[in-house]
């Protein structure tokens, strides 16, 4: 007679029957100190399932009591039973799954799930494990598959070896693999961007060959573009300082990411700010956050970027250490010791726009060499370059560019290359955000003015006594002159730095208007299938929660200067790996 092949399934330990049976306890190991260099590799461990609730402790190896479920299988000799490892699966909501500490079962007992709580329920039986950290048998989380209700795995240290070998093989072998949320790309370096503004290096560091995860960012509408270009992104909208750990870990993968960004607000730093009000802006220490969430992520390298006046600003006015010392002592004390500093000029990595920007890139491993990304050999792109193709708009007449001329740059064609930036998704056939801004008619006659190189300014200085009155009688000059407003950009030179006030900052070497949205990205070195969110006609600094387009590409890293960063990031990866 032929057998049926029917998987026989465990069947439930009795609970109450081993309560009778065994009062006190049913394993008492010995506590004393564990040889970790020589463990008993032909000592059981058993595998269990750890629900949500009860991660936390289990997470820092400060565990000391495990309470099974009500259910636990009869097969499993709890007389052999020694070591103890806990399993996160995905529903712990951590961004991994897998094991890695291994713990001493000290005591197994029968015991309630509220034992000690007043809502104790004396029929509500557990099997307990007392225990005892021992160490992490892995370095990262490892794959496991419960094999017993799935939910446990009773094996030996060894025989777990042999299989987790095979199980890591496998996964290395995937092209791509689920974390969480996140679709990792094998191959492809991860980062999350803190301060992520409307995603100015994610931009770059994408078209370099890296993977953004995680976006943290309080303001909504920089959120809202940033969501709008780069959707694959996890983007918390949220004061960084009020992130947790829980928010960014389901999104990362169980080795960590490889690299943590942050370009904390350069307001309190900037010279042209309000440095008297400045030495009160708690904003200055911002870069502790990027420290912490590279701490949460497990990152193996920050990247750093503000003003270079960061560099002589004191953390109180005429005393104090500079903010830049406390920042490094801060990163050597997270384990970031190994870092290079250095100031960077945007015009020589093909930004059509003098600005330099102050970097500190650190490493948790101290023998990896580190260095800023190498110059690039080619012509510094001017204005003219940088605006080619782009259609004369008029101001006041409320119609948009759409069509591009037949003017052309190598410049223009990088920033329409869609192919370069890994942005064939997201391309658009029409010209986005060149839409002309609304001026009065004496602020155009204020335009009409001024030369190529000339400003607000300039026009204070050409005109004197009456004949300024007069100007300011009529508008076309203002009562109060502002240094930096209402710039004629030189079409045959790269443009003063774009700054967040880029609404009325520049005019157009041309043309008498102001920048459209899309001219400013074009200097910010944006592509062109770039579309933002917001606005675009918010008073800058109005409302601290919102930014209209303009004030977002001013206060972006141009995203080819962050994608001379992540080629040189690569490279320094390559050469260590």
């Amino acid at each position: 007679m032929a057998r049926t092949n029917i998987k026989q399934q465990p069947q439930q330990l009795d609970l109450f029957q081993l309560q009778m049976e065994y009062p006190k306890e049913i394993v008492q190991n010995p506590s004393q100190e564990i040889d970790l260099d020589d463990l008993d590799v032909s000592k059981n461990v058993l595998i269990c399932n750890v629900k949500k609730d009860n991660v936390r402790h289990f997470l820092d190896g400060t565990a000391k009591i495990y309470y099974t479920g009500k259910e636990f299988p009869s097969t499993i000799a709890l007389n052999k039973l020694y070591y103890f490892m806990p399993f996160f699966g995905f529903k712990c909501g951590l961004g991994f799954t897998g094991i890695r500490d291994l713990y001493l079962i000290k005591i197994a007992r029968v015991g309630t799930r509220k034992e000690g709580e007043p809502d104790n329920d004396l029929k509500d039986l557990r099997l307990v494990f007392e225990l005892q950290f021992v160490k992490h048998l892995y370095e990262q989380y490892q794959p496991h598959r419960l094999n017993i209700w799935n939910t446990f795995t009773d094996t030996t240290l060894e025989a777990l070896s042999v299989a987790n070998t095979k199980q890591v093989a496998q996964v290395q072998d995937a092209t791509v693999f689920n974390e969480g949320d996140v679709r990792l790309q094998k191959g492809k370096l991860t980062h999350i961007d803190c301060f992520a503004g409307p995603g100015g290096i994610c931009t770059g560091l994408h078209a370099a060959g890296m993977q953004t995860l995680v976006a943290i960012e309080y303001i909504k509408s920089c959120c809202e573009t940033y969501t709008a270009n780069h959707p694959e992104v996890h983007v918390i909208h949220s004061d960084i300082r009020k992130v947790t750990a829980e928010q960014i870990l389901p999104y990362i993968p169980a080795n960590g990411v490889d690299l943590v960004t942050s370009g904390m607000p350069c307001e309190t730093f900037s010279t042209a700010g309000n440095t008297s009000r400045s030495f009160y802006d708690d904003r200055q220490f911002l870069f502790r956050e990027g420290i912490r969430v590279a701490q949460i992520a497990n990152a193996k390298m920050i990247l750093f970027e503000n003003v270079p006046a960061i560099t002589s600003k004191r953390e109180a006015k005429q005393s104090g250490d500079l903010i830049v010392n406390i920042l490094k002592r801060e990163l050597r004390a997270a384990g970031y010791g190994n870092y290079i500093e250095v100031i960077l000029d945007s015009t020589k990595y093909g930004v059509p726009q003098k600005r330099n920007r102050f970097f500190i890139l650190a490493c948790r491993y101290p023998e990896w060499k580190l260095q800023p990304p190498k110059s690039s050999d080619t012509p510094v792109v001017t204005v003219k370059d940088a605006l080619a193709g782009l259609p004369n708009v008029i101001a006041n007449s409320n119609q948009e560019g759409k069509e591009y001329t037949d003017k052309h740059s190598d410049f223009e064609k990088l920033m329409r290359n869609d192919a370069f930036w890994h942005r064939e998704t997201m391309s658009s056939k029409e010209i986005l955000n060149h839409m002309p801004m609304k001026h009065r008619e004496c602020t155009l006659k204020r335009f009409s003015l001024l030369g190529q190189g000339e400003s607000l300014k300039t026009l204070f200085d050409r005109y004197q006594g009456e004949e300024r009155e007069e100007l300011q009688k009529q508008c076309i000059l203002p009562k109060k002159m502002f240094i930096k407003r209402n710039y004629r950009l030189i079409p045959d030179e790269p443009s003063p730095t774009v700054t967040s006030h880029c609404l009325d900052e520049f005019v157009h070497p041309d043309y008498d208007r102001a920048l459209t949205v899309r001219e400013c990205a074009r200097l910010q070195s944006f592509p062109d299938s770039y579309n933002f969110a917001g606005g675009p006609y918010i008073v800058p600094h109005i409302d601290r929660t919102v930014q209209d387009k303009y004030e977002q590409i001013g206060d972006a890293v141009p995203p080819l200067l962050a994608y001379a960063w992540g080629k040189k990031i690569k490279e320094i990866f390559a050469e260590n790996d």
